[in-house]
């Protein structure tokens, strides 16, 4: 399946914004205030956008440990607008889950000065930051003006950052890995959907009101 580099920069772009923190590094403050922390938890976030039916899974998830309506609102909008089947950007299953490289797509946006990833050594390996200046957030908002029809990916990205929440990488990756179908899958191979499953799951909680 051949990659859309530049729809994976837009989709990349609007993600690191969403999910955004302060920078703290009084060297780099002046030109990037902002800053994401973790490609792992980047590539988590990513697998649920590509792959909507796997983020209302966890949606109906939350909303059963919180019994939050809302959760189980957007969850069944998922599914009802089918998006697993208009939506889903497939993954390949590597040796850790769901991964694809992510150079690329960085590059486009990089050359753009739009986002300046850095890969620095700590004890236990490496961690990747993604440093990103006052005009991503000032680009994000001309393009889908521009473009309207990129208000999904924006929204998206916000929803997705909402229910990872605080969590690390490993730790949504651990809560991907639970799903049978998606740790089941064989090395190389696309992960699956599973729209049968959401739609289990949502019966059991019957028609809404």
């Amino acid at each position: 399946m051949a990659r859309d580099y530049k729809r994976d920069a837009i989709r990349l772009l609007f993600l690191l914004n969403a999910g955004k923190a302060e920078n703290y590094n009084k060297d780099m403050i002046s030109t990037y205030p902002y800053v994401f922390g973790g490609e792992k938890r980047l590539q988590a976030m990513d697998f649920w956008v590509r792959y909507p039916d796997y983020l209302a899974l966890e949606l109906i998830s939350q909303h059963e440990k919180s019994g939050d309506p809302a959760k189980l609102k957007i969850a069944r909008a998922i599914y009802d607008n089918g998006e697993p089947s208009l939506r889903t950007i497939p993954m390949l299953r590597k040796h850790f889950g769901a991964y694809e490289p992510l150079d690329t797509a960085l590059a486009l946006l990089e050359c753009r000065g739009l986002v300046r990833p850095e890969r620095r050594k700590t004890a236990v390996g490496h961690s990747h930051f993604f440093f990103l200046p006052k005009k991503t957030e000032e680009f994000c908002d001309m393009i889908t003006k521009e473009f309207p029809l990129l208000d999904w990916y924006r929204d998206r990205s916000q929803l997705v950052v909402d229910v990872a929440g605080p969590r690390r990488g490993n730790e949504l990756k651990s809560v991907q890995h639970s799903t049978r179908q998606y740790h089941d899958t064989a090395l190389m191979n696309y992960i699956p959907t599973i729209t049968d499953l959401v739609k289990s799951k949502l019966d059991q909680f019957g028609s809404p009101a």
